[in-house]
């Protein structure tokens, strides 16, 4: 049966690529540089596949408004909506909560019934996170479970979305679906050590009994060199519980140990095998599985875990561009506006309350999920300059930018404009036929710009979009 999420899927997908302008009148546009029509024909692309949007952030008049009413797909520049919503909507100091709960107190460090752990969407709960749990529960003396361990992950509603209908790579940490519940953004870390026996070359985390994990490494005796560095990670039904690890390839034993970042199996088990082995390991038994359930009435806390801030994990999601950190953030957005389950149709109308009450014009805007792992997600230039304009007159324009990566020298700008380091700070994005950058430039004069940059083109993510980029901003450093 086709549902109706789909069929919008598929109306955006086809009506929205065809409509060039927002329904407000469109107005003139200005030149591009000839910096950059020069560089837009030496890597054969098109100017009337691009969108510009340029403006001092002292000045009402935009420098180049270029196709900046045209709406675009953003690709990850859309984590820039997720980031300033996120502040003013929850606010810079907003920290996410995992709970431990037990149907009863432990008597003499026994709980003689369930064990509840409920999430409330951390989008950046990890194993160190899931230890200090551990770590205070024994010392409340706890040191027996008798009951099951009940997950409750009810904050956000079921995702029922396929994790490879993007780019059918469903084991890739990207394509990660979001859940209240999550552990180190739903991955498995296989561990390859070479130094080792060929057995134990290859360790996973979390130790799930319910995943297999086949070595067929082959470890060589010759110097660490490409040709002798070449392991082979497949993962055989990575959405399905029982999903197998497989590892090989060649591998030499004078290469240092690497760590490799998968999506295997379930993220329950994940969770509840980590949990049992971390208890365990400190003295701990668990007689029971886990189930999925609610936080029953009565339950007694026992431990509740905070996350570091917003202001922490935006400056993760933006300089990393991490897509399942945009989704957690945004669906709680809607379960702390909207209430429990958060879903993405919530997130959908939070924020189009949100971009009415900043005053901006979001005619046509689509947002989907947050992340811009999206094939429908649309914005204009103007829309993102608007936006980011206002985010620099507001009260967190300070951790707004702190997040963004920086030119020659971190995140995905890390390795770009060396020239001008430090000067732009870009949020980056990339997808098939996408490569987009939005964010502020100081010039040379001292001058500060907004800057937003869509092109969405047949192979733009191939390098040319880069160096297009690369041309308008290293122009407007030079003559801004």
């Amino acid at each position: 049966m086709t549902t109706y999420p789909t069929i919008l899927r598929l109306v955006l997908f086809l009506v929205l690529p065809a409509l060039v302008m927002t329904s407000h009148a469109a107005r003139a546009d200005t030149p591009l540089p000839s910096s950059v029509k020069s560089e837009l024909e030496r890597q054969k692309l098109d100017a009337g596949s691009l969108g510009v949007w340029v403006k001092p952030v002292d000045s009402d008049t935009p420098l180049i408004a270029h196709q900046a009413d045209r709406l675009f797909n953003p690709a990850s520049v859309m984590k820039l909506v997720t980031a300033v919503s996120a502040l003013d909507i929850l606010g810079p100091s907003f920290k996410w909560k995992t709970e431990i709960h037990a149907d009863r107190m432990p008597v003499n460090g026994v709980i003689d019934g369930n064990l509840y752990i409920k999430g409330y969407g951390d989008p950046w709960f990890r194993s160190e996170d899931l230890w200090d749990v551990v770590r205070r529960l024994r010392e409340l003396g706890v040191r027996e479970v008798r009951g099951d361990v009940i997950l409750d992950d009810s904050y956000f509603a079921p995702i029922s979305a396929d994790p490879g209908e993007f780019d059918n790579r469903p084991d890739r940490v990207y394509n990660a679906l979001p859940n209240a519940l999550l552990l180190d953004n739903r991955a498995v870390r296989i561990a390859i050590s070479p130094q080792g026996e060929p057995d134990s070359a290859v360790t996973t985390w979390p130790p799930n009994p319910q995943l297999a994990l086949s070595n067929s490494l082959d470890l060589v005796d010759q110097p660490c060199r490409n040709n002798t560095n070449q392991p082979v990670i497949d993962i055989r039904n990575p959405v399905e519980a029982t999903a197998e690890i497989q590892v090989r390839g060649t591998v030499s034993r004078q290469c240092s140990p690497h760590l490799y970042y998968r999506v295997a199996g379930d993220p329950h088990d994940a969770l509840f095998h980590a949990f049992k082995s971390l208890f365990e390991s400190a003295g701990g038994t668990v007689t029971g599985n886990w189930r999925h359930g609610l936080l029953q009435t009565g339950a007694k806390k026992l431990v509740s875990h905070e996350s570091r801030s917003l202001t922490n994990y935006l400056w993760l999601m933006n300089k990393w561009s991490n897509n399942v950190m945009a989704r957690q953030i945004l669906l709680t957005m809607a379960a702390e506006i909207e209430g429990t389950p958060a879903t993405e149709l919530k997130a959908q109308r939070v924020i189009d309350r949100w971009a009415a009450d900043r005053g901006l014009d979001w005619d046509g805007a689509v947002v989907e999920n947050g992340s811009g792992l999206s094939r429908v997600a649309r914005l204009t230039p103007r829309q993102i300059g608007d936006m980011l304009e206002s985010a620099w007159k507001s009260p967190y324009m300070a951790e707004v930018m702190a997040s963004l990566p920086m030119s020659g020298i971190d995140g995905t700008m890390r390795k770009r404009l060396s020239d001008m380091r430090g000067h732009a700070h870009i949020k980056t994005g990339t997808l098939r036929d996408v490569r987009a950058g939005a964010g502020y430039l100081l010039s040379k004069s001292g001058r500060r710009y907004v800057v937003v940059m869509l092109h969405n083109e047949q192979g733009v993510q191939h390098g040319g979009g880069t160096r297009v980029q690369d041309a308008l901003m290293t122009w407007l450093y030079q003559n801004g």
